[in-house]
């Protein structure tokens, strides 16, 4: 039976990994988070703190092929629409903190 348990759990440790597109991948990949919305079928990816937004998301736009509809420097990150295959490399670069589905949001006033 420990066999089968530890055979199951060195699965379950491999998986997360398996996602990314690195050979020394890191021992995780960011999640994404948010629903996905047709009206807004973009990304928000945010950068761990002392990145600069303009290099290095020039520096991936040109490592997993797209093109970032804005970049945001006073909190690091930017917007883009992401292939499968971009979005798989960006979520395991170790530059990006978050990634989340764009979305649209109203302002109700009275």
């Amino acid at each position: 039976m420990s066999r089968v348990m530890s055979v199951l759990a060195g699965t379950l440790i491999a998986l997360p990994i398996a996602g990314c597109q690195r050979s020394t991948a890191p021992l995780s990949c960011v999640q994404v988070k948010g629903v996905f919305d047709p009206a807004a079928p973009g990304f928000i990816v945010s950068y761990q703190s002392g990145v600069d937004a303009i290099a290095t998301t020039a520096a991936l736009e040109t490592k997993y092929a797209f093109s970032a509809s804005h970049v945001y420097t006073a909190l690091p990150g930017f917007s883009a629409q992401l292939s499968n295959a971009a979005l798989s490399g960006v979520r395991c670069d170790p530059v990006v903190a978050g990634i989340s589905h764009d979305a649209i949001g109203t302002i109700a006033i009275h």
